[in-house]
């Protein structure tokens, strides 16, 4: 199924300007989709990804309403057609 991806506006110097992108294809794991992201623009798997492949501990990723963090990470199953990415906010 094709995604949207919608990205916080701190990640856009790293996709060209842009906080929405499409990816067309078949993605059946939010990790399949984001494979297919970091292709269109590599410089955006620091920002979302630790050295280790895993979610960044200041990076929400929700595939629709789920957070991916509570379900299985990147191996999360897409039953939704949109990915938000963004930055966890933090103060006090």
């Amino acid at each position: 199924m094709p995604i949207k991806v919608h990205l916080s506006g701190q990640l856009k110097a790293f996709s060209d300007g842009k906080v929405e992108l499409d990816l067309d294809g078949e993605h059946s794991t939010v990790g399949d989709a984001l494979d297919a992201l970091w292709n269109q623009h590599p410089a955006l798997r620091d920002r979302v990804l630790n050295e280790q492949g895993e979610i960044r501990q200041h990076v929400n990723i929700f595939a629709g309403s789920d957070d991916v963090k509570r379900r299985q990470g990147l191996a999360t199953k897409l039953t939704a057609d949109e990915i938000h990415i963004f930055n966890a906010v933090s103060g006090g």
